[in-house]
């Protein structure tokens, strides 16, 4: 992954937000790109981020990457698959009671193919949800020292800035700062 270019001086940052560990700070910019803040308008400031940017050994943030991943993408292949079978039920009683067939093979086949396309979209969505396209989303996962860690939202749009500045609040912040870094 290319090294994110540092902002020029001057530059502050439209919102940032404080956030007591890595984690906390993930969680915050997978909500702020779910919310259509776009990846490169999203970085990660304090000490906690600097050292992240000099990994050291890539094993334990790997192994996290990946149960992070696993974790959601098992429980949006659950949530599909609960889905498909409701909705594979809906449509099977519906087509069953239309054609007064009358037959459970109908029903069953509709099912089975409901879990299958459930499953299946459940894992696309929530793999799309659970990574992040940010290069500051790959740095939480890094063995860094405790303490409070900053994810800033450099932009210029209203909208964005606001979207942003609504679901930082939500995630319970340290600390919120308007215009400034």
């Amino acid at each position: 992954m290319a090294e994110a270019q540092p902002r020029p001086p001057g530059v502050t940052a439209a919102v940032a937000a404080s956030f007591p560990s890595m984690e906390s700070a993930r969680v915050a910019i997978e909500a702020l790109e779910n919310v259509g803040v776009d990846g490169d308008e999203i970085e990660l400031l304090g000490q906690p981020a600097d050292v992240a940017r000099t990994p050291t050994a890539p094993k334990g943030p790997d192994r996290r990457v990946a149960l992070h991943l696993i974790r959601r993408i098992a429980v949006g292949a659950a949530a599909g698959a609960l889905g498909g079978v409701v909705l594979g039920l809906i449509i099977g009683f519906g087509v069953a009671a239309v054609t007064s067939d009358g037959s459970s093979g109908l029903v069953t086949a509709l099912v089975i193919v409901g879990v299958g396309l459930g499953t299946t979209v459940g894992i696309l969505v929530s793999f799309e949800r659970a990574i992040g396209l940010s290069d500051a989303w790959p740095l939480t996962f890094e063995d860094v020292p405790d303490g409070p860690v900053w994810v800033a939202v450099y932009t210029g749009g209203r909208r964005v800035r606001d979207r942003a500045v609504d679901t930082l609040a939500r995630h319970r912040p340290l600390e919120l700062r308007r215009g400034a870094a």
